[in-house]
């Protein structure tokens, strides 16, 4: 049983003061939203406070009696400390999570699009008013690699930083290989939560490009231009070349992967056949694999589910956690400015069938 979040506060402080630091307003009620929602809701009862939904006449799988259609009212709810944006897009939750932040309320999101476009700067906007920005579950589902390279590698210069990153595609991929076609599968991925109903942001490449685009700004402490990463996604695999992987000892993969350069850092998301031994061959499903290479440290590697409501929810609520619990003892995270890094693209030394092949020493720092 998960440990219930103890929302004791110091004696100085008033149970106003407590409720508006750690009160939480979920923004969207979906997949992600919901499986938060549940999860607060058995795990630290009375945190949840408010929840806006698109139509709050929806018959949902949550226990909730109050669905709220003004997702502004709930930002700006005195009882809310804590935002939770899950309504996806970006134009509105910009608006939404700017809101919050101008207010001072620490905001929790897994908003892709919205953090690789806009993440470096909300983050030093955030640090002006007092208020936190976190969002774990925007790269890897449930994988805690963001929080690791902001805590234990905070020192560690990192020269390598990617993986298996959208589990619609590994699924899909995965599902072409015990013999379903590219059509299929997807409906499989769609019909299992794994897919959206319209898949173009994860099966073009999109998807993982905006997580790159975090994961790299993260690990080279420096701003990571999702546009300049060059991105190709699996619409075009056809049978042919996931035989020919198997054929070869690989498994086709799209892979999403920056390398740290003296002139700035290469990266590229794209399918590519990966032999079997490596890292980035191992996921299957829904799964992800994250991999950072430190130049002390070595390489890292980090596996875990990345698609579907409960692996999100993991790390939302666990962001909740760490917003409130900063808030209680009086600390926030360190926030240094974040200098464009220049973005030019990765190449391979070999490909077949139009395909990049990853090669072990290629993956590695030399």
């Amino acid at each position: 049983m998960p440990a219930v979040l103890s929302l004791s506060v110091p004696p100085a402080a008033s149970t106003a003061a407590a409720a508006a630091r750690t009160g939480v307003g979920l923004l969207g009620c979906g997949v992600v939203g919901s499986a938060v929602a549940r999860r607060l809701l058995a795990a630290h009862p009375g945190l949840l406070r408010a929840v806006a939904v698109r139509d709050p006449g929806k018959t949902r799988d949550v226990d909730w009696a109050d669905f709220q259609g003004d997702p502004f009212a709930v930002v700006d709810d005195p009882a809310v400390g804590v935002v939770v944006e899950c309504i996806g897009g970006v134009r509105l939750a910009r608006e939404l999570v700017l809101r919050a932040i101008a207010r001072g309320k620490d905001v929790v999101t897994a908003n892709k699009a919205l953090i690789a476009q806009d993440g470096p700067w909300l983050r030093a906007f955030a640090a002006r008013t007092g208020a936190t920005l976190h969002y774990e579950a925007a790269v890897g589902g449930a994988i805690p690699i963001l929080r690791c390279l902001e805590t234990s590698l905070a020192d560690e210069p990192i020269r390598e930083a990617g993986g298996v990153v959208n589990g619609t595609t590994n699924f899909v991929l995965s599902q072409m290989e015990a013999g379903a076609t590219y059509a299929d599968a997807l409906v499989q991925a769609q019909r299992r939560g794994f897919a959206e109903a319209d898949p173009r942001n994860d099966v073009e490449g999109i998807d993982a490009a905006h997580k790159l685009a975090i994961l790299a700004t993260a690990a080279f402490r420096g701003a990571v231009a999702v546009e300049r990463i060059p991105c190709r996604g699996i619409a075009a695999i056809e049978p042919a070349d996931v035989a020919f992987a198997a054929a070869h000892g690989r498994r086709l993969k799209l892979i999403a992967l920056a390398r740290r350069t003296a002139a700035g850092v290469e990266a590229i998301v794209t399918p590519a056949y990966v032999p079997l031994g490596h890292a980035f061959a191992r996921p299957d499903g829904a799964e992800n694999v994250v991999r950072v290479v430190g130049a002390n440290a070595g390489p890292l590697e980090f596996f875990g589910l990345g698609a579907g409501g409960a692996a999100s929810a993991s790390s939302v609520v666990g962001d909740i956690v760490a917003a409130i619990d900063a808030r209680r003892r009086g600390t926030a995270p360190r926030v240094a400015a974040a200098a464009a890094i220049a973005v030019t693209p990765l190449r391979f030394a070999r490909s077949e069938r139009g395909i990049p092949l990853l090669d072990a020493a290629e993956a590695l720092v030399r």
